[in-house]
């Protein structure tokens, strides 16, 4: 069986989508010692990612969001050989001719536009981009992964004709990436940013709204104010202008115990997560959401929505709050903080949640469907 799976958000593996398409490669070349792969990738290419004889590398000269994928990858795909494409993001060509299986990571756009941009311009912009090329997806798929049953209820929901095509495959955990190390050496690859034994929330996540980054400042605000021992690291790409977090990260108490991080590398982003008293992720909706199973891998105390997908990827390993209510979130934090033994509790539940979520699983249940169609 000879897979194309479409790499050109590879090259990104500090994005989910890039991480997602890395690993699952990895685990299909593990998992089946016949199966071979085609990578589409684009002109970022830098270097080799898997080396592999069972791997062949070819170029397609455009970004993967851009129109030339839905109107000229189909055509110049059909020049090679292969039994099934796969994109890994909802952009995908028209008229392959060939079985095509698309993994939708979330519904955002459709869901609420207003979770993912505060500028109405390149909201409705974007917003109708989104939803043609979700649309088209969906339509043109022989398959749909699903990377959540949030994701598949939200799928069905918006488009009930697909309930047949879509299968659920949960993301894994890139133990290459995120993985366990002492505290000790952890404050160490951190001796930049903070002196050893300083008390922490850390929150990780992209500048988009629906990350609810404003409440969960306000939250760690009202649990630690009186702490000014106490930091909050947010790791924040900033995408879009969010004034009112702007206006509360200029206030005194924030500018006193509020780090705000662009970007970290991948030893600091591990370091944060092993070194954190606890993790917030207060989202307002997710398909996933990789930083509950990041913070879960290393034992770290998870706080996180009551909403979309995060109930069912943290299971029992997280306490639960209602994301607009940053005096919840704040009260869960002081709980975690002050209580031992809940801390435990969900550190040993995160550990027995995590064996949900391996990229042999993944890879297993995706080969499952590629084998539905050859």
């Amino acid at each position: 069986m000879r897979i194309a799976l479409d790499a050109r958000k590879m090259t990104r593996t500090d994005s989910g989508i890039g991480t997602y398409t890395l690993n699952l490669a990895r685990a299909l070349l593990e998992e089946d010692k016949d199966i071979e792969l085609l990578l589409v990738y684009d002109a970022t290419r830098k270097q080799r990612r898997l080396q592999s004889p069972r791997v062949e590398e070819v170029v397609f000269p455009f970004p993967p969001t851009s129109p030339f994928t839905q109107f000229a990858l189909g055509p110049w795909l059909r020049r090679q050989h292969f039994d099934v494409f796969h994109s890994p993001f909802d952009v995908v060509p028209r008229g392959l001719h060939r079985p095509l299986v698309v993994t939708i990571h979330d519904l955002n756009w459709i869901a609420n536009s207003r979770y993912n941009s505060n500028n109405p311009f390149f909201r409705l912009l974007s917003e109708a981009f989104y939803r043609y090329s979700l649309a088209s997806a969906l339509h043109e798929a022989s398959r749909i992964l699903a990377v959540s049953h949030a994701t598949r209820h939200a799928i069905i929901e918006h488009t009930p004709w697909n309930e047949g095509k879509v299968r659920v495959a949960y993301n894994g955990i890139d133990r290459g990436r995120i993985y366990p190390v002492e505290k000790e050496m952890a404050y160490r690859t951190l001796a930049h940013l903070m002196a050893p034994g300083t008390p922490f929330v850390l929150t990780v996540g992209q500048g988009a709204p629906y990350k609810n980054h404003l409440n969960a400042v306000r939250g760690f605000l009202a649990a630690f104010g009186s702490r000014p021992e106490y930091r909050m690291i947010l790791v924040r790409r900033t995408l879009t202008r969010d004034k009112a977090l702007q206006a509360l990260l200029r206030s005194p108490q924030a500018q006193a115990q509020v780090l705000c991080l662009p970007y970290v590398p991948p030893d600091v982003l591990n370091a944060l997560y092993n070194a954190a008293r606890m993790v917030l992720h207060p989202s307002y909706h997710e398909g996933f959401g990789l930083p509950l199973i990041e913070a879960m891998a290393v034992g770290t105390p998870l706080v996180t929505a009551s909403v979309s997908a995060m109930p069912e990827v943290a299971g029992p390993g997280a306490l639960l709050v209602p994301p607009a209510d940053y005096r919840a979130i704040a009260e869960a934090l002081v709980l975690l903080e002050q209580d031992e033994t809940v801390r435990q509790q969900l550190i040993a539940e995160g550990h027995r949640r995590l064996e949900c979520f391996s990229w042999s699983t993944c890879a297993q249940a995706t080969l499952a469907v590629y084998r539905e169609l050859v």
